[in-house]
């Protein structure tokens, strides 16, 4: 392992490979933070280096110490998962490859460690049949010229933390393109190099200039390397993200020619058919993407691309189209393949809700989808989703389910059931009651929590309360408690004390799920005066956000009139609202 100023994940990383390794190798290029303290209790073996800005020269100084059998290789912010430990003591026993591939997740989301996405790399090798070259993104080199290696996948997954923002600042940056800019000079065309100086400038959010260096590459690609399939991706990911819908179709359509097992690739295409209102030929390729099944590991960049994304999708796609029964269809094939995916509850309980006139059958075919569905989770979701349908009394029994298990040793395992009966009580008008219940839940510990963004959500359930209520001034003490985001201050100040400081788009996503929440109660007069606010939100997107508002509330007629006039005085239009005047315009 080569570090530097790695001590956020470096124990994580060592404690995930003890039990498969004899010796633990750190090269240090110049830590100045604790590192070098953090990892003493292993007992490694450290060795100090000059930082040359070459990787590939650290990577071989660090493998010559290396006495062996095997060489396992991570950073610092590798983790191997837990799960995948057994295998990975049975690989360094018994393995007889040359060389094993494992799969890294790359983390893309510091919330969550399920969005990510994949790529193979070879990092389990034969002490002394590799070497490294390349001076950035550095790759191992077979040795031997008589015979080409034996590989072997492994199968072993590997948690990766350096893309994450928080991990992938400007310093790090800075430095990549200093190492890439010299490699560069050298060798212009070299597609590697280009790839990845694309993959720097795609990172930041420039697709300009990542499309620049992505086609140059794609010009002088070898489809035969590694890189090449992960080349055509990005690139088509590029164009899709310069809106330049056409270019990428037909990007994705050439690269399908060349790795036709490509799955991800075609769930791409998928999205861009989709996008440019190409139903019937997204259909299609959603369809192809589960009957083509999981691709080979190196054309794998993205989880489920054969199973729930494209399902998940093409039960959208016939919600769009009004054929309930087959997004129900699909919906439900989706969580068969993951029974845990608590959000499709909320699309199936939505599908069946628009399916069936007699409520009871839709609270009856919820229930049939758990093997308990009075298991307290279950319950939970269940309430949640159903309260989301506004079918109050199915809602009051799988509350009723909730509450009978509350265990008053343990107010942590309570958290969810305080917020749903704070939802209850809002839309029972009992706004005083629903106020104390979601000041309740915010005090309350949420580490064992099941449903998501309950805080956001109660905070601006108690701001409606705030507002519909006469004596706001108890409401105003608590609400400057709870409210802790400086954006969620701001709106609150503009609703409860008329403040007139300009607020911006990230403030109009707030206050529209406020005012959603004053009309769904059916609060005309307190929704008319709390409209005011827009007033002072500086955004083109105003008109927009209000008429899904009001679709979303039943209120068809008001969101096509607030539609036509955001594109006569805003000149704003989104793939959203034209949906919604198709459907108003085909009946």
């Amino acid at each position: 392992m080569i570090v530097k100023d790695g001590q956020r994940y470096i124990e994580q990383c060592i404690e995930s490979v003890l039990p498969a390794v004899t010796e633990i190798i750190i090269v240090d290029t110049g830590s100045t933070d604790s590192t070098l303290e953090k990892i003493k209790r292993f007992n490694p073996s450290v060795y100090h280096m000059q930082w040359n800005n070459n990787f590939s020269d650290a990577r071989n100084f660090s493998i010559k110490y290396a006495t062996g059998d095997y060489v396992i290789v991570l950073d610092a912010d590798e983790v191997v998962y837990s799960e995948d430990l057994p295998k990975l003591v049975e690989v360094m026993k018994n393995t007889r490859s040359d060389c094993l591939t494992v799969r890294f997740h790359n983390l893309t989301d510091e919330n969550d460690d399920n969005v990510f996405n994949m790529h193979e790399g070879l990092r389990i090798f034969k002490n002394g049949l590799y070497r490294f070259e390349g001076a950035i993104h550095e790759q191992p080199v077979f040795n031997l010229t008589d015979r080409i290696p034996i590989t072997e996948q492994s199968g072993i997954r590997i948690k990766h933390y350096g893309y994450l923002k928080s991990n992938s600042g400007e310093k790090k940056f800075n430095r990549n393109m200093t190492i890439l800019n010299e490699v560069l000079e050298k060798t212009p065309n070299e597609p590697f190099h280009l790839f990845n100086m694309g993959n720097q400038y795609m990172s930041t959010g420039d697709y300009n200039a990542a499309l620049k260096y992505y086609d140059k590459a794609h010009e002088l690609k070898d489809i035969k390397l590694a890189y090449s399939p992960h080349l055509i991706f990005r690139r088509v990911s590029c164009l899709k993200n310069l809106c330049r819908e056409e270019d990428a179709l037909i990007a994705a359509t050439q690269g399908l020619k060349l790795y036709p097992a490509c799955t991800d690739l075609e769930f791409l295409r998928g999205l861009l058919l989709a996008g440019m209102k190409r139903y019937t030929l997204a259909i299609d390729s959603f369809t192809r993407c589960v009957e083509m099944g999981q691709a080979p590991p190196n054309l794998c960049f993205f989880p489920n691309t054969e199973n729930i994304r494209p399902m998940i999708e093409l039960a959208e796609i016939y919600n769009i189209m009004d054929d309930h029964h087959r997004a129900l269809e699909y919906y439900l094939r989706a969580i068969k393949v993951d029974g845990k995916a608590y959000y499709l509850i909320y699309k199936i309980a939505a599908s069946l809700n628009k399916l069936f006139a007699d409520k009871s059958m839709v609270y009856k075919n919820l229930c049939n989808l758990f093997a308990d569905s009075s298991y307290r989770p279950n319950a939970i979701v269940m309430t949640d989703a159903l309260l989301n349908e506004k079918l109050f009394e199915q809602a009051e029994i799988t509350l009723d389910t909730c509450m009978n298990s509350i265990n008053d040793d343990d107010p942590e395992e309570n958290a969810d059931i305080i917020f749903l009966r704070g939802r209850m009580l809002f839309y029972a008008k009992e706004y005083n009651s629903a106020f104390q219940s979601f000041r309740d839940y915010i005090c309350t510990d949420k580490t064992k929590g099941i449903l998501p963004n309950m805080e956001s959500r109660a905070r601006k359930y108690m701001l409606a309360c705030g507002l519909l209520c006469n004596d706001c001034r108890d409401f105003s003490i608590t609400l400057k408690e709870v409210m802790d985001d400086s954006i969620e201050k701001s709106v609150y100040h503009a609703f409860l004390e008329a403040a007139s400081s300009p607020l911006d788009d990230k403030a109009l996503c707030i206050i529209s799920q406020v005012l959603s929440n004053l009309l769904a109660v059916s609060e005309y007069d307190v929704f008319e005066k709390a409209l005011n606010i827009l007033n002072i939100v500086e955004s083109n997107n105003i008109l927009l956000r209000l008429s899904k508002i009001y679709f979303n509330n039943g209120f068809h007629d008001m969101a096509v009139k607030t539609i036509l006039r955001s594109v006569k005085e805003l000149g704003t239009l989104d793939s959203e609202a034209i949906m919604i005047l198709s459907k108003k315009f085909a009946t």
